[in-house]
């Protein structure tokens, strides 16, 4: 009996679905236990279990909510393991895994392609070998590059050993799109106006926001421009339908958030009223490309207008791109959903992008993908109304939203939060980060995926509308 159970209950027996949950759960428990102890703490007493829960959730689901400020509450050893966690979050224990197994095996089985391919956000099983190292490759050079600007700024605030470690900090967190900093409570507030880490860590957002195989693609694609074989015209048109929606769908958020902000703050005595006007530039410019789903920030929000802390909702809802590091419905989901609304009013019965066609399940996709998130974000929002009712809506509004798009921004109240309500965001991000229809597909019994034919049954008649 014990044999058949340890069997059922194996890790090779679970659905890809339920192989990237359990993934995930399992670097978050033993996160938080980690974080729980005293010598990963400054004061050197257990830190309550929930907040490590929460800390834990955090830092793998790449987020950036805390109920205690890194720099104050972890020493060096505790802010390695948040740095750990991120970094595993940020790629995917399954990832790393199957780097390390085809290291081993020198190969990566058919079923590990498959959970590779659910993680990565792919379309179909490829050569995922040299895919995975390719990302950790590229993966290691971006982070690299950009501790090693950050330590330009670092190390003369805070010496060479402590410049380094914060400098990396810094950098895998923005990579990861995390937002978890360690080097005070006004995250980036110090460096509102500095040019450097603005573009240092924009970059490093936007490159970890965008996915993988759109680097691979400019990679592959600017290879013969360099070699002048081919113009940029050229380069630029025979990029993938993916590269270009994912561009365009990013430069459209990023500069219309900067623009949206920058007008509506402009004269916000709470905001941006009393700064310089290349401050209030690069304040709009960094808090839009946050929204990414990074969770850095160089000023306080809470003083925003309510219809900049609106915006801020939708973009965070929407997040980055597929087959990155970032959060979110993803950039594609929602320009698919609006390029289908556009041509259905239109009386077209196909979806185009481009002179391409966009096959319809892709279609049915986003519309789900939009529906099931929109609906539990609601759900989220209901029941942090009811354990938070002193809280102003928008504030836990802009909370559930950035939780479950692993955002990290805040308007202030999340140190706040009562158990349940941390339990509720705690299961927003975990959903977050997973996907929700992972998460949900993980409960079935076989993924989701049922033997045998659909049954047809006869057509019937609704009116809508």
């Amino acid at each position: 009996m014990g044999k058949r159970i340890l069997h059922a209950l194996s890790f090779n027996r679970l659905s890809p679905a339920q192989k990237i949950a359990s993934s995930f759960l399992f670097v978050i428990l033993c996160g938080a236990v980690s974080l729980t102890l005293p010598i990963c703490n400054s004061d050197g007493k257990f830190f309550p279990f929930i907040d490590a829960l929460f800390t834990a959730t955090s830092a793998t689901c790449v987020t950036g909510l805390v109920t205690a400020y890194t720099a104050d509450q972890f020493n060096i050893l505790g802010q390695i393991v948040i740095i750990v966690m991120i970094q595993i979050g940020g790629l995917g224990l399954m990832t790393l895994m199957a780097i390390v197994i085809s290291k081993v095996r020198n190969r990566i089985t058919m079923h590990d392609k498959i959970v590779m391919k659910e993680m990565l956000n792919q379309d179909s099983v490829f050569n995922m070998r040299t895919f995975l190292y390719d990302i950790l490759k590229y993966t290691a050079l971006f982070e690299g590059i950009g501790m090693v600007f950050l330590a330009f700024r670092m190390i003369p605030e805070y010496g060479i050993a402590q410049g380094l470690f914060n400098s990396m900090f810094l950098s895998i967190s923005a990579f990861c799109n995390a937002g978890f900093d360690n080097i005070g409570r006004v995250s980036l507030g110090n460096y509102i106006g500095d040019p450097l880490v603005n573009i240092v860590i924009m970059s490093l957002i936007i490159l970890g926001g965008v996915g993988f195989a759109v680097w691979f693609d400019i990679r592959d694609k600017i290879r013969p421009f360099l070699k002048r074989k081919i113009t940029f015209k050229r380069m630029v048109r025979s990029l993938g339908l993916h590269t270009k929606l994912v561009l365009i769908v990013t430069a459209i958020l990023i500069f219309g958030g900067t623009l949206l902000i920058f007008i509506t703050e402009y004269n916000n005595p709470q905001s941006m009223a009393h700064m310089s006007l290349g401050d209030k530039v690069w304040a709009s410019l960094f808090q839009s490309v946050t929204l990414r789903t990074a969770g850095f920030a160089t000023m306080d929000l809470s003083g925003y207008h309510l219809s900049s802390k609106f915006m801020m909702v939708i973009w965070m809802f929407i997040g980055g791109s597929p087959g990155g590091t970032a959060g979110g419905i993803k950039t594609t989901t929602i320009a698919i959903f609006l390029i289908f609304i556009f041509r259905n009013l239109r009386g077209r019965d196909t979806t185009t992008l481009m002179k391409r066609s966009i096959d319809h399940h892709i279609v049915v996709r986003a519309m789900t993908i939009i529906t099931i998130n929109g609906i539990t974000l609601i759900t989220g929002i209901y029941l942090l109304t009811i354990c938070m009712p002193h809280i102003h809506l928008i504030d836990l509004v802009f909370e559930a939203a950035s939780a479950m798009a692993t955002v990290g921004l805040t308007l202030g109240i999340t140190m706040s939060l009562n158990t349940a309500a941390k339990l509720i965001i705690i299961l927003l991000m975990f959903t977050g980060r997973i996907g929700i229809t992972t998460f949900l597909v993980s409960f079935t019994k076989h993924g989701g995926h049922k033997a045998g034919k659909s049954i047809v049954y006869p057509s019937g008649h609704i009116i809508v509308g």
